[in-house]
C-alpha cells in the first residue's frame, strides 16, 4: 500500500507539473490587435509593427490593420513606414492598440551646412544644395568632384577622356571671374581653400554647395565661383564600431578615334607600307585592375570623448601602359567635451600621400597618327633613329607611341597634411565663443627623365622649350614646390528666441597667411642614364646650359564678419550678413573690400491652406562677392634677371635686371553683384520635394593683363581692373518618391541646369584689352584660328569659315559670306558654340526586400566641339607622312590642302548612362559578428548616345594651351578637343562594405 501511494504522488507530481508548465507557456503570451491610419489619409497599408528590441513583427494589410502575437513581458511596439515619423507605444495591458502616424517632412528638419555655421532647410533663404553618400556616384572613384557629378543643378563637373591623374573643371553657374577663382572655394571642417582630393570619399559625411552670392557672401573675395562644403565623419557615443570597405575595379577602352587600319592605309596607296600591321591604341592601352580599401574605427572613451580614425588606400591603374597612381589617406577626428557639455574640444588631423605615373598625353596623339603599317620595335638603324631599339620615323611631332610611354618617364609625388584645432564654449544658453586654428602644409616633387636612346620631343613646362633625351643625351627636370598655409578664426555666436521670433546672429574674424616657394632644374648631357638622378652629373651645368629657377612668394589675408537669421514662426525667414575683408595682394590703394549679402524668404503654406502642399517657399536673395588676382604681386613694380652680364668689380660678372611688371597701386577686388529668385517646394506628403531657381549676375572690374603704352610704362602690359562679365541662368531639381510599399521602393531625381555667359565689355580708360583666339597649333597650323572672345558677345564662339561641299575636282568649297568672290579671312564667322544650352541628370533608386539597384544618367544638349583629329588628319594626302582619321565624314576624293571650317566643328550633345549600381544587403543574425553586410556591382560609361566622331563629347570649359613656356587654362574659349585626349574607358567594379 505505501509503495502504491508513493507510486500515485509521483505520478501526481508529473501531471501537475505538466499542468503548471503549459499554464505557464500559455501564459507568456497575447494577441494584439489594431489599426494603422494616417493622418489626414485613414488607412495606412505596409506599416512595419514590431516588438521593440526584438525580431518579432508584422506589416498593416490594405486597411490598415494588423494583428500580432507577443511574449507577455514585451514592453513596446514600434510602428515604422517611408514618409512617417516613427511612433512607439507602450504595451501595458492593452490588447487593442490604434495609431496614427504623422507625416516625416524630414526635407524641412534636414540640417543643412552654410558658410559658418547650420542651419534648418525650412530657414534657408539661399541656393544652398545638398548631397549625401547614398546620393553619391559609386564605382571607381579617384577624385571627389566625381561624387557630386551631375547631382547638382547648376554644378558643372568635366573630365574629357579616362586619364586617373587629370583634374576635374568645376564650374558653378558657369563662369564668374577670368582670373585664379574659376572654380569654386572648398571648406573642408572649416579648412578655407582646402584640396578637394586631401579628403577620401569614404570619409565625407556631407557635401553642400552655397550656389548664389548671398550664400557665398560670408567667404568673401573667394565666394565668387560659388563655395563647396565638405563635412567629414566623426565619432559618436556608444560601442566601438569598425568599418571596412573595399572594391576591385576593371577599366577598358571604350571609344577611340576611328583611324584607318594597316589594310585600309595600304589601299590608300599613297603612305609607305613598313611591312606590319600594328593597332597603335591597342599597344598603348590595357585593361586596367584598380583595387581601394578603407578602414575605420570609431567609438567612445569614456562620457565625453569620441574617435574616429580610418586609413584608406588606392592603386589605381590607368587605361594607358605605364600610368596610375598609389594614394594613402589617413584621418583623425577627435571630440571632448566637459564642463556639463559647455566646452567641446575638436582636432582633425589629415594626411595624404600620392605616387602618380602621370604618363604623355601625347602618346594618345600620336596612336591615332602612328603609321599602321609601322612595327613597334625594329633593329633597322634606318628606323632605330635613337638606338632604344623601337620603329621611329623623322616627321613633325611624330613619336613611336609605345616607346614615349615605355621609355621616358614622368612622375610626381605629392604629399599633403591637415590639421584643424577649435576649442568652443558656451557661457550662457545660447551663447558661444569659438577658436580654431588650422594649418595646410603641401609639397609636390615632380622628375621627368628623357633617356639618352629616348626619340620623343616633348615641349617641357619648366623650358617652355622641345627636348629630346636622344639630342640631349639625356635631359632631366626636377621641379619641388611647397606651400604652407595658416588659418585663425574667432567666431561670437548667439542664439535665442523673442516672443515668437527666433534669433541667430554671429560675429567673427579671419586671419590667413600663404606661403609658397620652389626650385626647378633641368638639363642634359649625361654620361649614362643611371646617374640622372644626380643632376650635377649633367654637363650642361658645367658648360652653363643647365636651367636653375625659384621662387618664394605669400600673401595674407584678414577678415571682419557677422550675420544674422530670423525666423518668425516658421514663416517669414531673413538673412542679413557683411564681411570686411583685406588682402596684400591688392594695389596700396585699394586693399580693403565689402561684401554684404541679404536673403528673404517666406512659407506660403503658413499663410494659405493648400492641398497637397506640406511647404511652399518663395526666396530671394542679393549678394556682392569678390575675386582675387591670380598670384601675388602683381600690383607692384618686380625686376627678373635679364640674359646679360655686367662686370661688378670684386664681385665680378653679375646678372643684369630688368623691370617685369609696370606697379598698379589702384588694382582692385573684382566684384560679383548677383539677384537670385527660387521656390522651394515640399508637396504629396514629402513625397514630392524640388528647388526652382533663376539668377542674374555680373562681375565687374575684371582682373587682367592689358596692353598700354610705352612710354610712360617701362613694360607693354599691366595688371588692370578692366571689363565687365554678365551671366543668368535657371535651374531646378525635383525628387520624387514615385512608390513605396513594405519590400518594394522607387524614388527618382532629376536636375535641369541652362545659363548663358557674355563678356559684356573689355576696356578701360588706363589700357586696352585683347583675348587672343585659339589656334589649331602644330604642324603648320599655328596661325588658324578656331575660336575667341568678343566683347558684347556670348563666351564660346568657335570660329572659322563656313563649308558647303567638296567639289568634284575634289576640292573645299566654302561660303562666300562678303560675296566678294574670294575666299580669305573676312569671309570667317561663328560656326559653333562651345558651351551647352542645358545640362541635366536623372537619378533612379529601387529597393527590393534586401536588394538595392541605382542609376544615373547625365547629358549635354547644344553644344559643339572642334575636333581637332579631323582638323588635322582627315585628309588622304597626309598619309605620306601620318595615319588617316577615318570617321563618317570621311571623303576619299578630297584633293585639297586642309584647311579649317565648320565641317571639324561637329554637335558634341550626349546622353549617357554615367553610373549604375546592383547592390544586395545580407540579412544578419543577432549573434552575428557583423553588424551589417553589403555586396554590389557598380559599372561607370556604360553607354554613350551621340554623333560626336572624337573619342569624347565631354563640354570642354577651358582650353589647355602652352603660353610662354607655362601650360594655362584659357577659360574665354571652350569648345575645342585637342589631340592629346585619352580614349573614353568603361569600369567595372565588384564591392564590399562590412561593419563589424
Amino acid at each position: 500500500m505505501p509503495m502504491e501511494i508513493s507510486t500515485l504522488s509521483k505520478q501526481t507530481v508529473m501531471l501537475l507539473s505538466v499542468c503548471f508548465l503549459a499554464t505557464s507557456v500559455f501564459a507568456q503570451e497575447k494577441t494584439i490587435t489594431g489599426t494603422v491610419t494616417a493622418a489626414q489619409e485613414g488607412p495606412l497599408p505596409g506599416v512595419n509593427v514590431l516588438v521593440k528590441g526584438t525580431t518579432t513583427g508584422t506589416v498593416t494589410d490594405m486597411e490598415g490593420a494588423y494583428r500580432i502575437t507577443v511574449p507577455d513581458d514585451a514592453d513596446v511596439l514600434v510602428f515604422s513606414s517611408i514618409g512617417y515619423t516613427s511612433q512607439e507605444v507602450t504595451i501595458g495591458n492593452q490588447t487593442t492598440i490604434d495609431v496614427v502616424l504623422q507625416e516625416d517632412v524630414q526635407a524641412l528638419t534636414e540640417v543643412v551646412v552654410v558658410g559658418y555655421g547650420t542651419q534648418e532647410r525650412k530657414e534657408i533663404t539661399s541656393s544652398v544644395a545638398s548631397v549625401t553618400p547614398e546620393n553619391f556616384n559609386k564605382g571607381n572613384i579617384t577624385d571627389v568632384a566625381q561624387l557630386v557629378q551631375g547631382k547638382v543643378a547648376g554644378l558643372s563637373v568635366s573630365r574629357a577622356g579616362g586619364d586617373p591623374n587629370g583634374g576635374y573643371a568645376i564650374r558653378l553657374r558657369g563662369l564668374s571671374s577670368l582670373g585664379a577663382n574659376t572654380e569654386p572655394l572648398v571648406v573642408i571642417d572649416g579648412q578655407i581653400g582646402a584640396d578637394l582630393n586631401s579628403v577620401d570619399p569614404n570619409d565625407i559625411q556631407s557635401i553642400d554647395i552655397l550656389k548664389d552670392g548671398s550664400a557665398a557672401a560670408i567667404y568673401g573675395t573667394r565666394g565668387s565661383a560659388g563655395v563647396i562644403l565638405i563635412t567629414t565623419k566623426t565619432g559618436t557615443q556608444g560601442e566601438t564600431q569598425i568599418d571596412y570597405s573595399g572594391y576591385v575595379s576593371s577599366e577598358a577602352p571604350a571609344r577611340l578615334v576611328d583611324v584607318m587600319s594597316a589594310s585600309e592605309f595600304r589601299d590608300l596607296g599613297i603612305g609607305n607600307d613598313r611591312g606590319a600591321s600594328t593597332d597603335w591604341y591597342d599597344e598603348i592601352t590595357r585593361t586596367s585592375l584598380s583595387h581601394t580599401h578603407n578602414l575605420s574605427l570609431s567609438g567612445a572613451a569614456g562620457s565625453g570623448t569620441s574617435y574616429r580614425a580610418s586609413l584608406n588606400y588606392r592603386d589605381i591603374q590607368g587605361v594607358a601602359i605605364e600610368t596610375g597612381f598609389d594614394r594613402l589617406n589617413a584621418r583623425l577626428t577627435l571630440q571632448q567635451r566637459a564642463f556639463d557639455d559647455k566646452l567641446s574640444i575638436n582636432l582633425n588631423v589629415a594626411s595624404t600621400w600620392s605616387q602618380q605615373d602621370l604618363g604623355w598625353n601625347d602618346a594618345f596623339k600620336y596612336a591615332a597618327i602612328y603609321n599602321p603599317t609601322a612595327p613597334v620595335r625594329t633593329t633597322d638603324p634606318l628606323f632605330n633613329l635613337a638606338g632604344g631599339g623601337y620603329f621611329e620615323e623623322n616627321f613633325v611631332d611624330y613619336a613611336n607611341p609605345v616607346a614615349v610611354l615605355r621609355q621616358n618617364a614622368n612622375e610626381q609625388l605629392e604629399k599633403q597634411t591637415n590639421i584643424m584645432a577649435s576649442a568652443e564654449y558656451e557661457f550662457i544658453p545660447g551663447l558661444r565663443l569659438l577658436a580654431r586654428y588650422g594649418q595646410q602644409a603641401g609639397n609636390i616633387y615632380h622628375t621627368i627623365y628623357l633617356p639618352k636612346n629616348a626619340f620623343y620631343l616633348p615641349t617641357l613646362e619648366v623650358t617652355g622649350r622641345a627636348f629630346s633625351g636622344f639630342a640631349r643625351s639625356g635631359y632631366a627636370v626636377k621641379e619641388d614646390d611647397e606651400s604652407f598655409d595658416q588659418l585663425f578664426e574667432s567666431i561670437l555666436t548667439y542664439e535665442t528666441n523673442i516672443s515668437n521670433i527666433d534669433l541667430s546672429a554671429l560675429a567673427g574674424y579671419s586671419y590667413q597667411s600663404f606661403n609658397n616657394e620652389g626650385v626647378e632644374m633641368a638639363g642634359g648631357g649625361f654620361l649614362t642614364d643611371k646617374t640622372s638622378e644626380n643632376l650635377a652629373s649633367a654637363r650642361d651645368f658645367a658648360n652653363g646650359m643647365g636651367r636653375v629657377e625659384s621662387y618664394k612668394d605669400g600673401s595674407r589675408l584678414v577678415g571682419f564678419f557677422g550675420r544674422v537669421n530670423l525666423n518668425y514662426e516658421n514663416t517669414y525667414f531673413l538673412s542679413a550678413s557683411l564681411r570686411r575683408e583685406g588682402s596684400t595682394m591688392f594695389g596700396e590703394n585699394n586693399k580693403w573690400g565689402d561684401f554684404p549679402a541679404l536673403s528673404v524668404g517666406v512659407d506660403l503654406s503658413q499663410i494659405t491652406d493648400f492641398p497637397w502642399v506640406d511647404n511652399l517657399k518663395l526666396r530671394a536673395s542679393y549678394g556682392v562677392t569678390g575675386a582675387l588676382p591670380p598670384d601675388p604681386y602683381l600690383s607692384l613694380q618686380t625686376l627678373e634677371a635679364g640674359t646679360s652680364l655686367f662686370y661688378a668689380g670684386n664681385d665680378g660678372y653679375v646678372s643684369s635686371f630688368g623691370p617685369e611688371r609696370n606697379p598698379n597701386p589702384n588694382l582692385r577686388w573684382e566684384r560679383k553683384k548677383e539677384f537670385d529668385i527660387g521656390l522651394d517646394f515640399v508637396l504629396v506628403d514629402s513625397r514630392l520635394t524640388g528647388t526652382i531657381d533663376y539668377y542674374n549676375r555680373s562681375t565687374s572690374d575684371l582682373i587682367f593683363e592689358a596692353q598700354v603704352p610705352v612710354p610712360p610704362n617701362l613694360v607693354p602690359t599691366t595688371w588692370l581692373n578692366i571689363g565687365t562679365l554678365d551671366s543668368e541662368g535657371f535651374e531646378f531639381a525635383l525628387t520624387y518618391d514615385a512608390y513605396r510599399s513594405t519590400d518594394f521602393n522607387w524614388s527618382t531625381a532629376l536636375n535641369f541646369t541652362t545659363y548663358t555667359i557674355k563678356l559684356a565689355e573689355l576696356d578701360s580708360d588706363e589700357g586696352s584689352a585683347s583675348i587672343p583666339p585659339a589656334n589649331l597649333g602644330t604642324p603648320g597650323q599655328e596661325a588658324t584660328q578656331i575660336a575667341r572672345a568678343e566683347p558684347g558677345k556670348e563666351i564660346g564662339i568657335l570660329w572659322g569659315l563656313t563649308f558647303e561641299r567638296i567639289d568634284e575636282d575634289g576640292k573645299f568649297v566654302f561660303s562666300d559670306l562678303n560675296g566678294d568672290g574670294a575666299i580669305n579671312t573676312d569671309d570667317q564667322s561663328q560656326v559653333g558654340q562651345g558651351l551647352p544650352d542645358f545640362e541635366f541628370g536623372w537619378n533612379n533608386t529601387f529597393t527590393y526586400k534586401n536588394f538595392d539597384l541605382n542609376f544615373f544618367i547625365r547629358g549635354a544638349i547644344g553644344h559643339d566641339l572642334v575636333n581637332s583629329y579631323r582638323a588635322f588628319y582627315e585628309n588622304p594626302g597626309v598619309a605620306t607622312s601620318y595615319n588617316v582619321v577615318n570617321t563618317k565624314y570621311f571623303n576619299p576624293n578630297l584633293d585639297d590642302a586642309q584647311i579649317f571650317s565648320s565641317l571639324f566643328v561637329e554637335d558634341a550633345t550626349f546622353v549617357e548612362m554615367d553610373n549604375a549600381t546592383l547592390g544586395y544587403t545580407l540579412p544578419l543574425s543577432e549573434n552575428s559578428a557583423f553588424r551589417n553586410l553589403r555586396l554590389y556591382l557598380a559599372g561607370q560609361n556604360l553607354f554613350m548616345i551621340t554623333d560626336y566622331t572624337g573619342p569624347d563629347p565631354e563640354v570642354r570649359f577651358q582650353d589647355r594651351s602652352l603660353q610662354d613656356g607655362r601650360y594655362t587654362n584659357v577659360v574665354l574659349t571652350p569648345g575645342i578637343d585637342r589631340r592629346e585626349t585619352w580614349v573614353w574607358a568603361r569600369t567595372f567594379t565588384f564591392g564590399v562594405n562590412v561593419g563589424f
